[in-house]
């Protein structure tokens, strides 16, 4: 049975503004990077932490991931400017946080003329890319027209979507939407399987329309089910991209973070996002912990259960982006306020 020798301590990083739009925005993000690890590295009083986590879409790859396995995709990666930042900045923190891991959303434009954006979270260590988790689950926006999103068959049972966390924790990491995918784990998966019309199976591109669809996308969610049961996260982490502004994500937290606690025995479940027009000044943590079992199935009254952060640092880049780090720790004696 596996016992973490203390409570997970996580950052997030929030930033005013929206996902990368090509590799050309990569050089500002890592700048931003820089300034948060630097601010990280001077409050002694954040660590030892365990991760930080960037929101979806904070760098752009220059290339598509595809179909390709784990090794082929870690190399692809680390292959990429950003990568060698990452760790440099992970190498900074060794002697506050050792073995810290650094959590990055990034997006890819897609090589196929039917595929929408790729999108993945990956995470680091100080010696490179130690998981990978490429989005398995796109909202039902994103997979209607001619275009869709496409989930790779093998990322429903990929164990490098699980990382250890220097506290003992096992974390599930959670492209965007992939967190509603954790929070529906083990129930019908309804709005979730409607929302996958298609899938790539190798270099195959299989769609709703081919008579095998249907089982081949209850296959997969069979095997994801199987391999949350096998793992068992205690900590699930999500890069998301944008919200327009704080209180839009109120949807989030309620149905997809503190679900998704809930459905891990009251997991630590917390996500880093864009934020439009404005930063949260208080609210809108995208954190919950300790959510009973019986929010699974409360339906539209489902209560938010945030997690306020311990600590918080705000500062405005050398890009003129306001941005924002919280750091969220739990122990059993934290006392949770649903929220209305």
């Amino acid at each position: 049975m596996r016992r973490p020798h203390r409570s997970p301590r996580l950052a997030t990083l929030c930033l005013q503004g929206n996902t990368a739009n090509s590799t050309k925005d990569n050089p500002e993000r890592s700048t931003i990077l820089n300034e948060a690890i630097a601010r990280l590295y001077n409050h002694r009083d954040w660590h030892p932490l365990d991760a930080l986590v960037l929101p979806g879409g904070y760098f752009r790859l220059s290339r598509t991931l595809g179909a390709l396995s784990f090794e082929e995709r870690k190399q692809q990666v680390e292959r990429e400017h950003f990568a060698s930042v990452v760790r440099a900045c992970l190498a900074r923190l060794r002697s506050r946080s050792p073995k810290m891991r650094l959590l990055v959303g990034v997006m890819a434009t897609a090589r196929h003329k039917a595929e929408r954006t790729e999108q993945a979270c990956i995470a680091f260590d100080a010696t490179g890319v130690i998981g990978l988790a490429r989005k398995i689950f796109p909202t039902s926006a994103e997979t209607v027209g001619r275009r869709y999103m496409s989930p790779c068959l093998d990322d429903f049972a990929a164990k490098e979507r699980f990382v250890a966390l220097p506290n003992g924790s096992v974390a599930l990491l959670n492209s965007c939407y992939d967190m509603f995918g954790a929070a529906d784990a083990f129930s019908s998966f309804s709005a979730r399987r409607s929302a996958i019309r298609a899938v790539r199976r190798g270099t195959d591109h299989i769609t709703h329309r081919d008579p095998e669809f249907r089982s081949i996308r209850d296959t997969a969610l069979a095997s994801w089910n199987a391999l949350l049961a096998e793992q068992r996260p205690d900590v699930l982490l999500a890069s998301i991209h944008a919200f327009e502004r704080p209180g839009l994500d109120g949807y989030w937290q309620r149905h997809g973070i503190a679900r998704a606690s809930a459905r891990f025995g009251g997991a630590l479940a917390l996500g880093a996002a864009h934020f439009l027009e404005s930063l949260p000044s208080e609210g809108s943590p995208l954190a919950a912990f300790a959510v009973p079992k019986a929010a699974l199935a409360a339906g539209v009254n489902r209560r938010a259960y945030p997690l306020a952060p311990r600590r918080i640092l705000r500062w405005t880049t050398k890009a003129g982006a306001p941005a924002l780090l919280r750091l969220f720790e739990t122990s059993s004696r934290d006392s949770i306020e649903p929220g209305r």
